[in-house]
């Protein structure tokens, strides 16, 4: 299998960056695909972390991921 990963902002997930795909030995046969894997960074890209966007706090913080929120406090 043939895998492209591709990065994108976390928040907005708009384009970072699109790594070249890896190619397997079936790659260009007939009917091969090629997985795309997403790797999230950051937080939100230039022109959606301005202030006055949807994706901007409501209240001056930021929400958090759900991550630690799930399980009680992050250590």
């Amino acid at each position: 299998m043939c895998y492209k990963l591709v990065e994108r902002y976390s928040v907005c997930r708009c384009l970072y960056f699109q790594h070249s795909i890896d190619p397997c030995s079936a790659y260009g046969q007939r009917g091969h695909s090629v997985q795309e894997k997403t790797v999230l960074v950051g937080y939100a890209c230039t022109q959606h972390s301005a202030r006055g966007t949807s994706t901007s706090p409501q209240d001056g913080r930021w929400p958090d991921s759900g991550y630690c929120s799930l399980k009680g406090s992050c250590r």
